[in-house]
């Protein structure tokens, strides 16, 4: 397992190179540039040619794409000429150099990330366990009972929770709870840095608890009903399997069979399936964060593409790469231990 384990982590560069090679050659396609417009004037020319020089978009394509790898001082020393007086803008990607964005000039991209991230990351998590919590419960009642009520109205939920979106469900809550009952604010996250290990907020009460609740159970809500619908369709397979009919013969007790050897099994493709969606929802959902006024990542991975910002394109992307292949790895490390007969050796 170990070794297997550096192997992944060892194929992570290939994968992260090869990411940031296709999108910033294919960001680059998108037509316009992020400063063909200012609001609603157009920049002349001749400044547009000077701020396109600061931050190098003047160059051939496949040399910024170095200069974003390396840094521009690395640019200089080795090719010289044209590219010997570079400024550093950028020190590169293998020093953890993200760029600068082009939108928010005040700003680099591991600015926006690292005050982005975290919040997003906490929503993530929240709606993850909401969809574990609700989902998960919901499945394996639904294939235990089957064709009963409560099959009946667990797959009706689940249905009805994958069909309505996030941009209609996330208004009907704030419209419920917030201007109706007046229970809980409409808006903003309330989540404050400094962080505990980058992601926990200091101060866990009620300011930050009311402001997560809507948010959370808004984007939980359809993961929920993806996770029962799978369960209940996985466990009643498994269920029918040889091995459960003879530890039913053993005699042994109805929750044993159930937890113990049928549901571990049937949790292979749920979890097949958590990895990517906890990467997806981690890096933000745009939608719930325009609804509740987040400022999340997500909302600016939409936004910087639309300004044609395209650092922070690529910063968000490779965050997104990162946490996405991480929940991989966690994902086949599971399997190993939900069925033994797995292995990487």
């Amino acid at each position: 397992m170990t070794k297997y384990i550096i192997r992944r982590i060892l194929w992570f560069i290939p994968v992260l190179l090869t990411v940031a090679a296709f999108t910033f050659f294919l960001v680059r396609e998108i037509p316009g540039g992020p400063f063909d417009f200012a609001g609603d004037k157009s920049i002349p020319p001749q400044v547009v040619a000077n701020i396109e020089a600061k931050y190098h978009l003047d160059w051939p394509v496949h040399m910024q794409f170095l200069s974003y790898l390396v840094g521009d001082d690395v640019i200089a020393a080795v090719f010289g000429g044209r590219y010997a007086e570079t400024k550093g803008i950028s020190k590169g990607l293998i020093r953890g150099d993200l760029g600068p964005s082009l939108r928010y000039r005040s700003l680099t991209v591991t600015d926006i990330v690292g005050t982005t991230l975290p919040i997003s990351t906490q929503l993530g998590i929240l709606a993850m366990m909401i969809g574990l919590i609700i989902g998960i419960p919901a499945g394996i009642i639904a294939a235990l009972k089957q064709n009963s009520w409560l099959d009946f109205s667990a797959t009706f939920t689940a249905v009805l929770g994958v069909s309505i979106p996030n941009l209609v469900l996330g208004p009907i809550l704030i419209w419920v709870f917030a201007v109706w009952l007046r229970w809980l604010p409409a808006a903003t996250w309330g989540a404050k840095p400094p962080w505990i290990l980058g992601f926990i907020p200091r101060n866990l009460g009620w300011n930050f608890w009311s402001h997560a609740i809507l948010p959370a159970f808004a984007l939980g809500t359809g993961l929920s009903a993806a996770i029962a619908r799978l369960t209940r369709a996985s466990l009643l397979q498994v269920i029918r399997e040889d091995y459960i009919r003879t530890a039913r013969a053993k005699g042994l007790a109805e929750s044993v069979v159930i937890f113990r050897h049928a549901l571990k099994n049937s949790m292979i493709p749920v979890v097949t399936i958590i990895g990517p969606m906890f990467a997806a929802v981690v890096t933000g959902s745009m939608i719930i964060e325009q609804i509740f006024g987040i400022n999340g990542m997500g909302r600016h991975f939409v936004y910087s593409i639309g300004n044609r910002d395209y650092p922070l394109v690529m910063g968000v992307t490779l965050v997104y790469s990162v946490i996405l292949v991480i929940a991989n790895l966690v994902v086949d490390i599971t399997y190993a231990w939900l069925d033994p007969r797995i292995r990487y050796e």
